[in-house]
């Protein structure tokens, strides 16, 4: 009897093992339930993939290393046996885009709650929208991200409202949107008193918001590779995934380590992280 493994077609916990089946991701374990009747087998984040998720796993990471979908695609039919198209690697990219990203919101991190906020251009069917981004300063952990047509203050209010820990400090530019939308996120009751937790700085003479801006040069150089952005459900898709390899997936020079290491966030992913996180995301 299986304790922790629910059928997926009725929820009975009342099932067996029942042989196993070879599939291009390995051997997997068949399961039988009793209440329903039917037979099933668990879903590893790979479930009916065509190809073995070794290869979706590095075409992701090939992804977000610089390399654009129809490089990946000639990179695959060059030294692997396997041909892939461009095309399949982007439905991969939105697939575990929604997948991993329903995970890693419910993860909580230890954050010194120190931080820098800003925002860049992102280019999306030939106009220009906005990414608006927040790291923790001792971590480097991206807290919370916002993709929007305008930047105003309800844009800004609407970022500072994904923020589930508020901050003990904050710093931003001289953008008055900030200031508007702090007021009404985090306010004190008189303008005097956000002194002592929002700072602005002026770019050009302050240096403190170097940190959110190396982050940003991060998420540059991947945006630049694309040349633009086609529809905006792709492009939120692509950059949470973005993150996702950010915080979770990338080595950062600053620490020594990835962000969630960083802020305690103890997954064990072992080698191959990609793998490690569509797992446990699918079981989540």
């Amino acid at each position: 009897m299986e304790e922790n493994i629910q059928c997926r077609f009725c929820g009975s916990k009342s099932i067996v093992k029942w042989s196993k089946r070879q599939t291009l991701n390995g051997i997997k374990q068949r399961y039988k339930c009793k209440e329903c009747k039917r037979f099933f087998t668990l879903n590893d984040g790979f479930y009916h993939m065509r190809k073995s998720k070794e290869l979706i796993t590095s075409c992701l990471d090939l992804y977000f290393n610089g390399m654009s979908l129809r490089k990946i695609r000639s990179h695959v039919r060059q030294f692997t046996p396997q041909g892939v198209s461009h095309m399949s690697v982007w439905r991969w990219l939105i697939k575990y885009s929604k997948l991993i990203k329903s995970f890693t919101d419910n993860l909580e991190p230890q954050l010194s709650r120190v931080y820098h906020a800003d925002e860049i251009f992102i280019k999306c069917k030939g106009e220009q929208n906005y990414y608006w981004d927040i790291v923790d300063a001792r971590t480097r952990f991206l807290v919370a991200t916002h993709y929007s047509t305008k930047r105003s203050s309800k844009e800004a209010r609407k970022f500072f409202m994904k923020v589930k820990q508020p901050p003990i400090k904050l710093f931003t530019d001289k953008l008055p949107a900030y200031m508007k939308a702090y007021r009404k996120t985090w306010g004190k009751k008189k303008k005097s008193q956000d002194r002592e937790c929002y700072t602005r700085l002026k770019a050009d003479k302050d240096k403190r918001n170097n940190i959110i801006e190396r982050v940003q040069g991060t998420i540059r150089e991947r945006v630049k590779v694309m040349r633009g952005l086609k529809r905006e459900y792709s492009a939120i898709a692509i950059l949470d995934l973005l993150i996702v390899w950010y915080n979770y997936i990338r080595i950062h020079q600053g620490i020594n380590t990835t962000p969630a290491q960083k802020s305690l966030i103890e997954l064990k992913l072992g080698q191959n992280k990609w793998l490690s996180l569509i797992n446990l995301s699918s079981s989540f």
